[in-house]
């Protein structure tokens, strides 16, 4: 992972290699050597992604193919890092520590044997686990494909305080069925994937939750436990249920018993967790079906599909009822906003004029 204290993840404009990819966005910087000429890929990989970026010594491995395609995402406290990386073998030196830098890296991998090392212990991660390290200590890394890897980096100090003696669990294999483990995963994927971290008050608010996921992984404190399980795992499991609802949206028999049941919690848990946000998890679920069936209505694709086949593929089943709470929704009927949103397109027409 880069370096904690760097001010920005995007690499100066003089450092960047003339034949591999960077490009960035606003919440992201994209690095690959994809376009890189093969015999070019070993020196761009040793001087720029090693000891420019990330801080450690590269040894491309004879065995296997060089490939490195990754996103690099910094929020405050956080660094998230996904993608594929195989084909070397990547370590922290002795010499490289004398940056100064003490952050954790909780380090997932999801696909290829992935072998870490930190002063005396060694580790093996199979599809699924994890395990964290500290960047004050030697490590050694080496990843075969796929080379799939989730990689958060953080500071000791905000950490370390919610989990039972922190300095135990370098190099501890986390296995890949721990629940809370899982949530991160999934709430990870999912806050980049919907693109909510535009906001610095989100971002601040998905990093506290990542803390207290990974401190429930490693083993939280007696005295943050309640904190953390109040905060971030409750955090993170509203996420993943409001997923499900998305996912299964269109299902006429959707409902909480059977949301609870996916999940392996009751159904007045989910209930709780709407309610804490000043919802229910009914209001929830209507308001994702009124909000498809709106997308529907301006779907070109749809366009000659009958308002109740619009109103079945969206979870209803009673037209009646789907009219009344659209019309309360949105203030017109659903024929009226098809017709609406259609009209931009029919002034366009010259057929039409």
């Amino acid at each position: 992972m880069p370096n904690m204290h760097d001010r920005s993840v995007a690499p100066p404009e003089a450092l960047k290699p003339p034949a591999a990819a960077a490009t960035a966005r606003p919440d992201a910087v994209h690095l690959s050597l994809t376009e890189a000429p093969e015999r070019e890929r070993p020196g761009i990989l040793r001087d720029f992604f090693g000891r420019t970026l990330f801080r450690l010594d590269v040894e491309p491995l004879r065995d296997s193919e060089l490939v490195v395609d990754v996103t690099v995402r910094k929020l405050p406290g956080l660094q998230v890092f996904t993608g594929r990386r195989h084909g070397s073998r990547n370590s922290r030196s002795r010499e490289m520590l004398s940056d100064g830098a003490d952050d954790f890296s909780l380090i997932v991998n999801l696909g290829g044997p992935y072998a870490i090392s930190q002063g005396r212990e060694e580790i093996e991660l199979d599809d699924g686990e994890a395990t964290i390290v500290t960047s004050a200590e030697p490590t050694s890394y080496m990843h075969r494909p796929p080379g799939k890897v989730l990689a958060l980096r953080f500071p000791r100090a905000p950490f370390a305080p919610l989990v039972t003696n922190i300095d135990d669990c370098y190099v501890r294999r986390i296995p890949a069925g721990t629940p809370a483990l899982r949530l991160l995963k999934d709430y990870v994927g999912s806050v980049r994937d919907d693109g909510l971290m535009a906001s610095l008050d989100l971002q601040r608010l998905m990093v506290t939750h990542v803390y207290d996921l990974m401190a429930v992984a490693l083993g939280v404190t007696r005295d943050a436990a309640e904190i953390v399980h109040g905060r971030g795992v409750r955090a993170a499991r509203l996420n993943a249920i409001k997923r499900d609802i998305a996912q299964n949206i269109d299902r006429a028999d959707l409902s909480v018993a059977a949301v609870a049941a996916r999940h392996r919690v009751t159904p007045r848990f989910v209930q709780r967790l709407f309610e804490a946000e000043g919802t229910t998890f009914t209001d929830f679920v209507l308001v994702q079906r009124l909000a498809r069936a709106h997308r529907l209505l301006g779907d070109p694709l749809r366009g000659n599909d009958k308002i109740s086949a619009i109103a079945f593929d969206s979870g209803f089943g009673d037209v009646s009822y789907f009219n009344r709470a659209f019309r309360r929704q949105y203030g017109a009927a659903p024929s009226d906003v098809r017709a609406q949103m259609r009209r931009p397109a029919d002034l366009s027409d010259p057929a039409s004029a």
